[in-house]
């Protein structure tokens, strides 16, 4: 419905609008070649949809499906950082209206931007959207790379990216660095109870789960005393420590 929906969309667009103008105007320098290429070696599943809405009546006369494809392609490799991204989700939960500058980059009629967000809560995590909208009720839009948009009406705009530990890794950092009470990353890990992180730091990154901070704490201890049992289970099988009772 997602994918289906988007080829419907971009089709549209090319009745109003010339490929060439839409693309400097919509890409311009933010569009990624690399990512543009590597998406059109997985372009058969999209050219299937395309033939079956074709087939049904759907496209707009005069409109090619490899024309539409490749705007779409090129539509999805555009990139953004966090910052240009958290001002276009604070632009449509401010109504169009750029809190930054000042100017009404959308529609000012209300339907503009509450479809937008429509689309965003009903689709926009693709197929975790459902449950995304049971746990926040807000739209959202996510990536491949992890990046998500949030959007909260007449509030605020956010967007997050993952912070990636093995490229932190591979930089050359300690993983065994700790900050002014002792706490490594490993300790903040086990007090939040984060298993899969303190997997890859102890497994992957070869953490010291031995190390203590100012109080004299390792961080099994710490896991023990928020209550956090994956992590003390975990834990246990590395370091040596015989809970105090």
């Amino acid at each position: 419905l997602v994918e289906t929906g988007a080829i419907i969309c971009t089709s549209l667009l090319q009745v109003t609008m010339l490929l060439c103008l839409f693309v400097s105007v919509n890409c311009n320098r933010h569009h990624c070649r690399c990512s543009y290429q590597t998406l059109r070696k997985d372009i058969i599943h999209l050219h299937a949809l395309s033939f079956y809405l074709q087939e049904k009546k759907c496209f707009p006369e005069g409109v090619g499906i490899n024309s539409t494809l490749d705007l779409l392609l090129q539509c999805l490799s555009t990139e953004v950082t966090c910052e240009s991204g958290a001002a276009l989700a604070a632009t449509l939960a401010n109504g169009g209206l750029c809190p930054l500058s000042g100017d009404q980059v959308m529609s000012p009629t209300p339907s503009a931007g509450r479809s937008t967000l429509s689309m965003m809560q009903v689709a926009g995590m693709n197929d975790y959207s459902r449950m995304f909208h049971f746990k926040t009720s807000v739209p959202g839009k996510s990536s491949q790379s992890g990046v998500v948009l949030i959007v909260v009406p007449g509030v605020l705009g956010l967007m997050c990216c993952p912070f990636l530990f093995y490229r932190y890794l591979l930089s050359g950092a300690d993983v065994n660095a700790v900050d002014y009470d002792g706490w490594s990353a490993l300790h903040v890990a086990a007090s939040e109870g984060r298993l899969d992180v303190i997997k890859f730091l102890v497994e992957n990154a070869g953490a010291n789960c031995t190390l203590k901070d100012r109080w004299g704490n390792m961080a099994l201890q710490e896991a023990i005393r928020c209550n956090q049992d994956p992590a003390i289970q975990f834990l246990k099988k590395y370091t040596d420590y015989e809970e105090r009772l």
